[in-house]
């Protein structure tokens, strides 16, 4: 049986702490912060969270609704979808997340990128 990335980096504890991470140097972005004036944080990581703790393998907890929905009023453009996946990047750099993992969470997020971009 294989290792999944979620128990290769110690699990729900360990990506709720770069979530957490992630999300401040998003609020700490002058471009990014506009984006989640208005938004429920602790709900908004805890659901994101899940949806990585998902994606990389661990436990199915992730409810969220269609991502292209969720994102479509926010008009996410490709160059501020960029920076999150630099921060994310950097966040999971942060966290002792090996070079060869981090590219393959951050190809993960570059295949969603045309159900969150919605805006030139």
């Amino acid at each position: 049986m294989s290792t999944t990335l979620y128990d290769k980096y110690g699990g729900f504890e360990t990506f709720s702490a770069v979530v957490r991470n992630f999300y401040q140097k998003i609020l700490d972005s002058e471009e990014l912060a506009p984006y989640f004036d208005n938004v429920n944080m602790e709900k908004l990581m805890s659901h994101q969270t899940n949806f990585i703790s998902t994606a990389l393998g661990g436990p199915d907890n992730y409810t969220g609704i269609d991502l292209k929905k969720a994102h479509a009023p926010y008009k996410i453009t490709v160059p501020h979808f960029q920076e999150v996946a630099e921060l994310l990047d950097e966040s999971l750099d942060e966290a002792g997340v090996e070079q060869e993992d981090i590219k393959s969470i951050i190809s993960l997020i570059a295949s969603l990128m045309d159900q969150i971009v919605s805006s030139e």
